[in-house]
């Protein structure tokens, strides 16, 4: 009976030792958690001035993880988290383990999943980064002579997430280290809007083309550092609406969008314009030009990012006769649905 309770006692030695033997080094084990912090982004979370126009949310289903040497030269690890929960801030909180040894680190993530905004030079620390796609060349077309010398023109980049750990020290430890970083937008959005007299006289379904010069083309997000000395333009498109501030009798027709950027150059003073473009209902093209410095420099602009152009824009009426045209002014009218059985077979 004695040597079957050592023998007893002996398994059950071997089952715990088995069972809490680690799979890594508990000296190189680590729980990294990110965090989408949406709080506080104008005209996305706060400050809307028009609910009427829709915003995409700001959400990830993955993130991407760069680790590299103290000095941030060299690349030593890269993956991906998809692993999401909600916190009890209703952020979107994502966390995956990672295999780090005692030193020191730079660490940045970013979400993945994004359709314009690209990532370069990702190599170090310091070069990474954000731009978004050049738009076709005949888009360059649509403005004219407008777009001459404006550089090159890009889309508006989505909302890239971005959480830095610049001198992350991982000391020796027992157990799972928490590495826990906040990620925050690098991008900044407007809203924009200008009020229009004529909208009746605009093309049916036709949107106002918008090309905003004086704006960064990029931003180097490790040490997030916009670029200053390529002023670029940004292309965008903005609806018709109504100014839901518009005092009772005004006119409360509106042109307006919520668009990003990378942001405003301070410096480029004098290229900071925006160029409209619409189409009326006799397929004119009809432009307006309009100085931004004065509007980016109200309290509107610096404190809730609202781009208000007071002035009207009066679109003109069709050249075409009400009725028909014909000849080099036809009148066109709207489309109507035709249902027709078309036969498939062999001629009879």
């Amino acid at each position: 009976m004695r040597y079957l309770k050592a023998l007893l006692l002996l398994l059950l030695l071997l089952t715990a030792s088995c069972h809490r033997r680690p799979l890594f080094d508990p000296e190189d084990t680590a729980m990294l958690k990110v965090r989408l912090v949406t709080e506080g982004i104008h005209n996305v979370t706060c400050d809307i001035y028009n609910p009427n126009i829709e915003v995409p949310p700001i959400t990830s289903e993955m993130l991407r993880v760069l680790i590299y040497d103290q000095s941030g030269d060299q690349v030593l690890s890269q993956g991906f988290i998809s692993h999401k929960s909600i916190d009890s801030d209703g952020y979107e909180l994502f966390s995956t383990p990672l295999a780090l040894s005692k030193g020191y680190y730079k660490l940045l993530s970013y979400n993945f999943d994004l359709d314009y905004t690209k990532v370069n030079n990702e190599s170090r620390y310091n070069t990474i980064e954000a731009t978004t796609q050049v738009v076709p060349q005949y888009y360059y077309s649509r403005f004219g002579s407008r777009a001459e010398g404006v550089g090159t023109i890009y889309y508006s980049p989505e909302h890239l997430m971005v959480a830095r750990a610049p001198e992350l020290e991982i000391k020796e430890h027992q157990g799972s280290k928490n590495i826990e970083l906040d990620a925050y937008t690098i991008v900044d959005t407007y809203y924009i809007q200008i009020k229009i007299t004529g909208a009746k006289n605009m093309a049916q379904n036709a949107k106002c083309q918008a090309m905003l010069t004086g704006v960064s083309a990029s931003n180097c997000f490790g040490p997030n550092i916009r670029d200053k000395h390529t002023p670029a333009a940004l292309y965008f498109e903005m609806q018709r609406s109504v100014d839901p501030n518009t005092r009772e009798g005004e006119n409360e027709d509106v042109l307006c969008a919520v668009f990003n950027t990378f942001g405003k150059i301070p410096e480029a003073h004098s290229d900071l314009t925006i160029t409209l473009s619409i189409l009326t209902r006799d397929g004119k093209t009809h432009q307006k030009v309009i100085d931004m410095e004065p509007i980016f420099d109200t309290d509107n602009a610096r404190e809730r990012h609202w781009l208000l152009i007071e002035e009207e824009w009066d679109i003109p009426e069709p050249i075409a006769p009400e009725g028909g045209g014909g000849g080099f002014a036809p009148d066109v009218e709207d489309w109507e649905d035709i249902e027709e059985t078309i036969p498939i077979g062999p001629r009879q």
